[in-house]
């Protein structure tokens, strides 16, 4: 035993304290001091001596499992020990850990994943792989509740991680075992890693799982019993998502399909929602959806108006079979307004469990223009979804139902070019359609998207999205970026958006992503969207109100940045517009975010600044403004090189545009940008430099006039005093013309301040 000395570290003398003495609270101690980052670390006698204690007090320590499984996550010398005694002897130090319970196993198995802890013997390390995963397979049989769950946790982590290494090791019999947990009577938590494990058990193993897994199906069909039945169903439901292909081959087996309806006459309740289930997971595959059409419509449509427990799942199958996207648009719609009307009343229900099953058939049916008018006037249905999607976290599926139908009820329809009309005309006339409308749904013109919009923010949408965002899929970052761009499309809307969360979720979802990897392409896409949400709503708010210590403004920018770099990539140029728009109301901030802009974004600016696109170059001409007031910016244009001098050549040029807004914005440029000694001396050294400033001095508009005013000023009235070069060019008159024509008396002010300046009245 270790001695109660200053060198014994505290969490050892805890856990001592705690097994010898049964003393609890001395566990939970130890527990917080190994959970603690910041506490000091074992030794290694010291975690080894913890370990063999902690492994030998049994059951009769209720903290020994936990205490062992945090021991094994913090200390290396702790998880070597325990991969060379299960090298020695897998089976009974797996049963030790067993007894200890789930934090027990848990530790084993990330012991048995790390490469690192088994030492550099490969063989050895891969055979007691080998040996401790197939005691779990033998384990799932005779477990209880509680250890079967965590004992699929294990087989599903370890297939996750090793599938190639392991697959080999699964029999016919321990396969069935995991297929066994597929029931639909088994708990969802306990389904979801026997199918993560079975998927990986698929892939891995090619056509030999996938006849083990036919070989198991077709034996419960032939047994035909009611449990058979159910658990043959619950599987394929299961599996159809995993390996779409191969289960819809089993499905389309001769008479198989003809036969359920026959099948589940007299049969009891658990069986029929077993075979809903398999129907709902077989629409994933087109034949499969037609077969179901042809054999099952009628049982289904009985069952949505019989108010039989199965109603909702008959009622989804009905949607997807007669209302799939891209697939007869214009048939049966009377009947997807029905089934809409079904989920909806479903929806407004007070039991959780009726709500979440209608959620995946709304995502159907709200595709519908007439539909999302008709969901999106019931407040009460509003309300509902809403709830549900706040509530949806630790449920997938629910989740994911309830933002595609947010995202139906949002989106805005693309616009179509001139290109894409013909190409779509083209297409009608190929499917003998030349009369079909090119446009949207009228539905989903913008006029009524809009208003869908702002009851859902109303209803409290952005805080639902900001109560789901953790533990996302990528697919569900996607469908919220998306929600986020529509609901920001309005500027009207994106103050409320930004007060309730939006600004930083769309921050959380750019930097969540990773451009490497087989998702790069959706994750570039997420990054894409997730900005443009960003930018539209940082374009029309005040980032004081958004931006704090907890929130820097500078974790905006480079999102921001992103859409400047895309712009080549993607052809639709509103993100890069609003992009602009965006980093120039950032930049009225402070010189630190405009300096971080010019650091990260310059040369893309100074590029933009050619661009041919007018509205392009005018946003960016207004950003150059913006950043002019920081001395960074000055210097591009003042600091004597060449560059400097071809940069005050362009913004010169472009104060002499055609385009209006564009002149303001080089005005002003310049108005700031002549403050500087240097400046002022680079505008008249360039050829036509003063006339332009003149140019602007005569414009009959007075935001020009009064640009053009202060910039001449700073001309004659600095400390360079440019009055010989400005009167060369006729300056007086101009001057004296302008005041004539002004009536704002600050311009007034200045212009007469100058006029004297330049007539040498003191």
């Amino acid at each position: 035993m270790l001695q109660e000395d200053v060198n014994t570290p505290p969490a050892s003398k805890l856990i001592h304290k705690c097994v010898i003495n049964s003393d609890e609270p001395a566990g939970h101690e130890a527990l917080r001091l190994l959970r603690d980052p910041n506490a000091t670390s074992l030794r290694a006698d010291a975690a080894v001596e913890c370990l063999e204690l902690l492994m030998s007090s049994g059951t009769a320590v209720p903290l020994a499992g936990k205490l062992l499984g945090e021991l094994l996550r913090v200390s290396r010398d702790a998880q070597e020990h325990v991969a060379v005694k299960l090298g020695d002897n897998s089976a009974e130090v797996m049963n030790v850990f067993e007894g200890l319970g789930e934090e027990a196993i848990g530790g084993v198995v990330a012991v048995l994943l790390d490469s690192l802890a088994g030492g550099k013997d490969t063989s050895a390390q891969a055979k007691c792989l080998r040996e401790c995963f197939k005691w779990f397979l033998s384990r799932l049989g005779g477990a209880t509740s509680e250890r079967k769950l965590y004992i699929a946790r294990s087989v599903a982590r370890l297939l996750a991680s090793k599938a190639e290494e392991l697959h080999p090791f699964v029999s016919q019999s321990g396969l069935e075992q995991l297929l066994y947990l597929l029931d639909t009577t088994s708990p969802a938590e306990l389904r979801s890693h026997a199918t993560l494990a079975v998927a990986k058990f698929a892939d891995a193993a090619g056509d030999v799982g996938q006849s083990m897994i036919g070989k198991f199906v077709a034996s419960r069909l032939a047994a035909d019993g009611h449990e058979d039945l159910r658990l043959a169903f619950s599987v394929a439901a299961a599996i159809f998502p995993l390996v779409p292909q191969f289960t819809a081959m089993l499905f389309l087996t001769e008479g198989f399909v003809e036969g359920i309806v026959p099948s589940l006459q007299a049969r009891p309740e658990d069986v029929e929602a077993a075979a809903l289930d398999m129907l709902s997971a077989a629409c994933v595959d087109k034949t499969c959806r037609t077969a179901i059409a042809t054999h099952c419509t009628e049982y289904l449509e009985v069952l949505v108006t019989s108010g039989d427990k199965g109603k909702s799942t008959a009622a989804v199958v009905l949607a997807k079979v007669k209302y799939t996207p891209g697939e007869g648009k214009d048939a049966k719609q009377k009947d997807m307004d029905k089934l809409a009307g079904v989920f909806k009343g479903m929806m407004m229900t007070i039991d959780a469990e009726v709500r979440d099953s209608s959620v995946e058939g709304l995502a159907y049916t709200s595709l519908k223009g007439s539909v999302k008018e008709m969901l999106i006037h019931d407040k009460t249905f509003v309300n509902s979804l809403v709830e549900t999607l706040k509530s949806s976290p630790g449920k997938p599926t629910v989740m994911f139902g309830a933002l595609t139908v947010v995202n139906n009820l949002t989106a805005y329809a693309p616009t179509l070019s001139e290109e894409q009309e013909k190409v779509a005309q083209l297409k009608n006339y190929a499917e003998t359609k030349p009369n079909a409308k090119i446009g949207p749904d009228p539905e989903d013109k913008d006029e009524k998207v809009t208003p869908r919009c702002k009851i859902l923010l109303d209803a409290g949408v952005v805080p639902a999205l900001v109560a789901c965002s953790k533990k996302l899929t990528p697919n569900a970052i996607d469908i919220i970026s998306h929600i986020l761009l529509s609901l920001s499309k309005h500027q009207k809307h994106r103050g409320l958006i930004a007060s309730q969360g939006g600004v930083k979720l769309s921050l959380q979802f750019y930097s969540s992503t990773t451009s490497n990897g087989s998702d790069a392409a959706q994750s570039s896409a997420i990054r894409h969207t997730s900005a443009h949400a960003l930018a539209r709503i940082l374009v029309s708010v005040n980032p004081s109100h958004i931006f704090s210590s907890q929130l820097a403004i500078s974790s905006a920018i480079r999102p921001l940045h992103s859409l400047l770099e895309d712009s080549e990539e993607h052809k639709d140029l509103m993100p890069l517009f609003e992009a602009l728009l965006a980093l120039t109301n950032l930049a009225s901030t402070e010189d630190t975010t405009r300096d971080h802009i010019m650091r990260l974004s310059w040369t893309k600016i100074e590029e933009l600044l050619l661009n041919d696109n007018t509205t392009i170059q005018r946003a960016t001409v207004e950003l150059i403004c913006n950043l002019m007031a920081s001395p960074t910016a000055v210097a591009k244009f003042a600091d004597g090189s060449v560059a400097a001098s071809n940069r005050l050549h362009i913004l010169l040029a472009l104060a002499d545009a055609e385009d209006l807004a564009t002149r303001r914005a080089a005005g002003g440029a310049l108005a700031m940008l002549t403050e500087w000694d240097k400046a002022c001396e680079a505008v008249v050294k360039r050829v036509r430099g003063v006339k332009i400033i003149l140019g602007m001095v005569a414009e009959e508009g007075e935001e020009m006039r009064h640009r053009g005013v202060v910039v001449l000023r700073n001309l004659v009235c600095g400390p360079g005093a440019y009055v010989e070069e400005v009167k060369k060019e006729g300056g007086v008159d101009v001057l004296s013309e302008a005041l004539k024509s002004t009536r704002q008396p600050e311009v007034l002010g200045l212009g007469v301040e100058t006029l004297k300046a330049l007539m040498g009245v003191s």
